[in-house]
C-alpha cells in the first residue's frame, strides 16, 4: 500500500511538474510568437513595410510592450521612417473593470511621426512623399490590441514635417506633444451625447504653445464633437524657411496666434479659424537667384499687411467661418476678407477663442431635415386652405 501510495505521490508530482514546465516553455516561447505576429501586422499594411525589435510579456499585469515599431513607406524615403514608436504598451485597463467594462488601453512613448511633401522625384525617380492617406490605421491597432480600446495616451511624442524638393528645405516640427484620450468605448457608461474626452498639448517651431480640448461620441460613424484650439506666441521668423519655400516671403519679426472652435452634430459642422499675426514686418529675401517677380510679391505683401493691420494693436488678423455639410464644407471668401477690414479698422480681434460655437448650437441632418418636411408641411397647408377659400369664393358668384 504504501509503494502504491509513494508512486501515485510522485506521478503528481510528474505531472505537476510537467505542466509547470509547459509554463515555463510557453512563457518562454510566448515574445517569439508575439513578435513574429507583430511583424505580420506591420507587414499587410497596404503601401508600408516595417518591423519591430523585440517584445516584453507581462502576464500578470495583462499586457505586452512592443520595442523600437519603425514603419517606412515602400519606395519611399529609407532614411526617415513614417512612424517611429521606441516603447509601445498594450494593456488591459483596469480601472474600467470597476464600470464592468473589459477594454484596453495603449501608450505610445515617445512616438514620432514624420511626413514628407513634395511631389518631385529622387536620383532614383522615386516619389519619397508620405503623407499616411489612404490607409485606415485604425485596421493595425485593432490587430495588435485584442480588446476594443478605452484609453489612449501619447508620451513626448514628436511630429514632423519635412520638404526635401524645395529651397530651401522645409523642416518644421511639434515637440514635446502629450495626447490623452479617455472613455473611446464609452466604458463608464456615460449619457452625455459626447461622452469621449481628448486633450492635447506641445511645443511647436518658434516656442509655440498648442492646446486642444475636445469632447466626442466616436461610437457614431461620422463622430460628433466640440473642439476649442489655441495655437499662441509661434515666433515667425522661426518659421522663415517655410514662408520662403511656399510664400516666398521673409518675416524679419512676427507672432503668429491660431484661435478656432469647431463642433460638428450628425455630419454638419460649424466654427470658425481665426489666425492673428502681431508685430509682423516683411522683408526682401536676398538671394541672388530670385526673380525679379518674387521681390514685387514680397513688396505688395509687406505693404498689404502694414495697409491692414490694426494700428493701435499692431495686429493684422481675419476670422474664416466654417459650416455645412461635410461633404461640401463651405468656406465664404467675402466674410473672410471683411473680417481683415473688421479687425484693421472696426475692432481688434480678442486674442483668445469667441466661445460661440457650441454642440448645442449646431443642427444635425435629422433636425434639418425635420424642418424641412415641416416646411413641406405648411406650404402644403397654406396651399389647400387658398384652394378652399378660392372654391368658396367661386361658388359665392355663382
Amino acid at each position: 500500500m504504501k509503494k502504491k501510495a509513494v508512486k501515485k505521490s510522485r506521478t503528481k508530482w510528474y505531472i505537476l511538474g510537467s505542466i509547470l514546465l509547459v509554463l515555463v516553455v510557453a512563457r518562454l516561447m510566448l515574445p517569439y510568437f508575439v513578435t513574429k505576429y507583430v511583424n505580420k501586422v506591420l507587414s499587410e499594411i497596404p503601401g508600408y513595410w516595417g518591423s519591430i525589435s523585440d517584445v516584453d510579456i507581462h502576464l500578470i499585469r495583462g499586457a505586452y510592450l512592443i520595442q523600437d515599431l519603425k514603419l517606412f513607406k515602400v519606395d519611399g524615403n529609407k532614411r526617415v521612417p513614417f512612424i517611429d514608436i521606441p516603447g509601445t504598451d498594450l494593456s488591459v485597463e483596469w480601472s474600467a473593470l470597476f464600470d464592468g467594462a473589459l477594454v484596453g488601453e495603449v501608450i505610445f512613448v515617445d512616438p514620432k511621426l514624420n511626413f514628407i511633401g513634395g511631389d518631385k522625384k529622387n536620383a532614383a525617380g522615386q516619389t519619397e512623399n508620405q503623407s499616411g492617406e489612404n490607409v485606415d490605421w485604425t485596421k493595425p491597432i485593432k490587430k495588435l490590441m485584442p480588446l476594443q480600446i478605452n484609453r489612449l495616451e501619447v508620451i513626448r511624442g514628436s511630429v514632423f514635417f519635412y520638404d526635401f524638393t524645395t529651397k530651401p528645405n522645409v523642416d518644421i516640427s511639434l515637440t514635446q506633444l502629450h495626447a490623452l484620450a479617455t472613455n473611446l468605448n464609452n466604458a463608464e457608461r456615460q449619457k452625455k451625447p459626447l461622452p469621449s474626452s481628448v486633450k492635447m498639448s506641445a511645443i511647436s517651431v518658434g516656442n509655440g504653445k498648442i492646446t486642444l480640448d475636445m469632447n466626442m461620441n466616436v461610437l457614431k460613424e461620422i463622430p460628433d464633437l466640440d473642439m476649442n484650439l489655441k495655437f499662441e506666441g509661434i515666433d515667425m521668423p522661426a518659421l522663415n524657411d517655410f514662408f520662403k519655400a511656399y510664400a516666398y516671403v521673409d518675416i524679419e519679426r512676427g507672432t503668429f496666434n491660431l484661435f478656432s472652435e469647431m463642433a460638428i452634430n450628425d455630419g454638419i459642422i460649424q466654427g470658425y479659424v481665426k489666425p492673428l499675426a502681431q508685430d509682423i514686418k516683411v522683408v526682401s529675401w536676398k538671394d541672388d537667384k530670385q526673380k525679379p517677380l518674387n521681390l514685387i510679391w514680397q513688396g505688395i505683401v509687406g505693404f498689404f499687411v502694414e495697409v491692414f493691420e490694426n494700428q493701435k494693436k499692431d495686429q493684422f488678423a481675419t476670422k474664416v467661418p466654417l459650416q455645412g455639410d461635410l461633404n461640401n464644407i463651405k468656406t465664404s471668401t467675402w466674410p473672410s476678407v471683411w473680417n481683415i477690414f473688421r479687425n484693421a479698422f472696426v475692432k481688434a480681434f480678442e486674442m483668445t477663442t469667441d466661445n460661440t460655437v457650441t454642440f448645442s448650437g449646431v443642427k444635425s441632418n435629422t433636425t434639418v431635415d425635420k424642418e424641412k418636411k415641416e416646411t413641406k408641411r405648411e406650404k402644403r397647408k397654406r396651399r389647400r386652405e387658398q384652394r378652399k377659400e378660392a372654391a368658396k369664393i367661386d361658388n359665392a358668384s355663382k
